[in-house]
Order: C-alpha cells, then sequence, then structure tokens
C-alpha cells in the first residue's frame, strides 16, 4: 500500500475522577502579556509577578465579585434535507464584576483594549484556571478586554466597574481548560499596582508624602514607616528617613549631590516588602 491516510478521531474519555475538583466562586482575574506564563508555585512566586518588571508583569484584579459568561454556545447548521451538523462556536466573552467603581481602573482598561492577554482565574478555593498545553505549566486564555459598568450609583444600581474578557478561540478554551488546586491562599497574593509619587510638603525642611497618582490620596499612613526603614534599598537620591506618624509624613536626609527624591521600580520595593505601588512614569 503506497498511500495510508489518517483519519480524526481519537480517544473519548468519559470517565470521572477519584479527586474531584472542588471549583467554587471565582474572585480574581490575573492577565499575563499574551505568551507570558504566570509563576505560581508558591504564594510569594504570584506576588513577585504581579511586582515584576514589565513585560514579565501580572496584572491582578482583586476582587471579583460577580462571574457572567456571555455565548460561547455550540452552533449547528443545515446544508439541503441533511441532518443538523456541529458549525463551530459562537463568540464568547465574560463579565467581571470587580467589588468597587474605580474610574482610574477603567481608563487604563480603556488604554489596553487592542492589547491581547493571557488570562487566569482563581476562585474561592484557591483554584487556577488556564490552559493545558502539553507542558507543566499552565498557559493562561488569549483574550482582549473592555470596560462597562457605572459611573455613579442609580435609583436602583449601586456603582460598578466591569472587566469584559474576549476569548480569541473558544474551541481551544474548551478543549484546553484546565485548573491547579493551589495549596496556600493565592487571594492573598494577586495585586493590581496603584503609581505614586513622593511629594515634598511643607516651605522648609524635606519632608514628603507618598501619594497616589490618580485621586491624589495620601497613602503615607501605610506605607511611610516601611519606606524609613527600607530608604536606601528603596529610594534614589536619600540616605536616611525618618517617619513621623504623628504629622504622617517622612523626613529624608538627601544624598549628596541629589536632585530629588524617586521611589524605585515595583519590583525593588517588593523586595522590601512594599506591595502594592510603583513610581509614577508619564511614559
Amino acid at each position: 500500500m503506497t498511500r495510508i491516510r489518517t483519519c480524526p478521531g481519537g480517544n473519548f474519555a468519559t470517565g470521572k475522577s477519584v479527586c474531584e475538583i472542588d471549583y467554587d466562586k471565582i474572585k480574581a482575574l490575573v492577565l499575563t502579556k499574551h505568551g507570558v506564563k504566570l509563576s505560581y508555585d508558591s504564594l510569594e512566586a504570584i506576588r513577585t509577578a504581579c511586582h515584576a518588571d514589565v513585560p514579565n508583569r501580572a496584572y491582578g484584579f482583586p476582587t471579583i465579585i460577580n462571574w457572567e459568561p456571555n455565548g460561547g454556545e455550540a452552533q449547528t447548521s443545515q446544508v439541503g434535507y441533511g441532518p443538523n451538523a456541529y458549525n463551530g462556536m459562537s463568540a464568547r466573552n465574560d463579565a467581571l464584576t470587580l467589588d468597587r467603581y474605580r474610574h482610574y481602573l477603567r481608563a487604563q482598561i480603556l488604554r489596553n483594549v487592542e492589547e491581547v492577554f493571557d488570562m487566569y482565574l482563581i476562585d474561592l478555593k484557591n483554584n487556577l484556571y488556564g490552559l493545558n498545553d502539553g507542558t507543566d505549566t499552565l498557559a493562561g486564555v488569549p483574550v482582549t478586554i473592555y470596560p462597562s459598568g457605572n459611573d455613579h450609583p442609580g435609583a436602583s444600581d449601586k456603582a460598578s466597574l466591569v472587566v469584559n474578557v474576549v476569548y480569541q478561540d473558544v474551541e481551544e478554551y474548551i478543549m484546553n481548560l484546565d485548573v491547579v488546586p493551589l495549596g496556600f491562599n493565592a487571594l492573598s497574593a494577586v495585586y493590581g499596582l496603584m503609581p505614586v509619587t513622593l511629594e515634598k510638603v511643607g516651605s522648609t525642611g524635606n519632608n514628603y508624602k507618598v501619594v497616589e497618582f490618580y485621586g491624589k490620596g495620601d497613602a503615607t499612613a501605610k506605607y511611610g514607616a516601611l519606606i524609613a526603614e527600607n530608604v536606601s534599598d528603596v529610594i534614589t537620591g536619600a540616605s536616611a528617613a525618618t517617619y513621623d506618624s504623628t504629622n504622617n509624613y517622612i523626613t529624608l536626609t538627601l544624598a549628596t549631590g541629589a536632585d530629588a527624591p524617586v521611589l524605585k521600580k515595583a519590583s525593588v520595593l517588593a523586595t522590601a516588602g512594599i506591595y502594592g505601588i510603583e513610581p509614577y512614569s508619564a511614559t
């Protein structure tokens, strides 16, 4: 025989596990740049990924309070007088509602609507969902994102922010979806970063506050003591610091020749236990 054609088909595994997965409500969304895998072998690995330098950073969206799938249904069509036949899956996008409305986060989502991300989901039982790509590490689900929700409370609705994720290949998602039960509190490791600035206060001295770039919230009370304790590691241009909890500011001793103190990047801050912030950059 000179030619043997391989026919479609294969194993049809319909058994059930002796160790069933305990699925639960989705509580966190994590995105990575397309092709970048999330490190998840420990709580520290996920937290480190959320503070890593771009493009290897994981972008966390805690806390999800509702997950609603839309679409992703099997479609059938009939040709002539033949039977209905499978004709692909309908487009799917899921709506993930965050715990509260944040105008700056909605703006950031809108700025990134053209980019393809890889999506991971974490549920209340610390199960991590992604795609089985044949390796030992889950891959993310390719998606694009866009925002929706209400800016302000209405007569019957609270203000809300929804991250909508659009699946790039629904069939791939369904056929390769996999889950890894994590043996730690993964939700506590998921961070999104808030850009901050160091702003000088008072007409004399070197007193500074940590100020959120969006909305100008004063974050000094949360981070001031940690920054003062690790000043030489986390601030460029300062050699010593004290935190005044009464007046809620950091007093810096500027390094010789330093022009202005600047917080170091998020990956450096995280090594000092300073999580959830990064220095603001206009670029």
